[in-house]
């Protein structure tokens, strides 16, 4: 048996570092997407008071036409405050880029809030940096933008179990 050619084995190398690479910045996009989907299902699932753990430690956050909030425990104050229980969230045509530790992406925000007993239809973009701490996927900043909400004309938050205080006194 012969020895391979050292530049076929160079250049099959090549190739597999290529390749390992590839299927890191696909895991990668995975995993941001994940995170992503984490965020909405949270918000659907009416855990928005959790959202706040998707945040790395000194991440922004600003919600189309509000102050931007700085660091985690002001994030985490801001959903406490900020009456999300009562939505549901529906994201589409996430793209995301990756190099290295940090990422961009964006998304479209279908959602269906319900605020003052009136039930909307909300329509805005996501635009996101992601950063991985310790190996995981975090948001860096989230910018929502809104494009238009308007006033839907049935309710819906009746359909639903909501998980709200005066519903499990009940």
């Amino acid at each position: 048996m012969s020895m391979p050619d050292p530049s076929t084995l160079a250049s099959l190398q090549q190739q597999c570092e290529k390749l390992l690479s590839r299927v890191q910045s696909l895991e990668d996009i995975e995993a941001i997407r994940r995170l992503r989907d984490q965020y909405h299902e949270r918000v659907n699932e009416d855990a928005g008071d959790r959202l706040w753990e998707l945040f790395a430690p000194e991440a922004s956050l600003t919600y189309s036409g509000r102050t931007e909030v700085h660091g985690q425990d002001n994030i985490r104050q801001f959903f406490a405050s900020f009456p999300i229980q009562a939505a549901r969230q529906f994201i589409h045509s996430h793209v995301v880029e990756v190099d290295g530790d940090r990422g961009t992406g964006n998304s479209y925000l279908d959602g269906r809030p319900v605020r003052d007993g009136k039930s909307y239809h909300v329509v805005g973009r996501f635009d996101d940096e992601y950063i991985r701490i310790d190996g995981r996927w975090l948001f860096q900043r989230v910018v929502l933008t809104m494009h238009y909400m308007v006033e839907a004309s049935d309710r819906w938050d009746h359909l639903i179990p909501l998980k709200t205080p005066s519903r499990e006194a009940a």
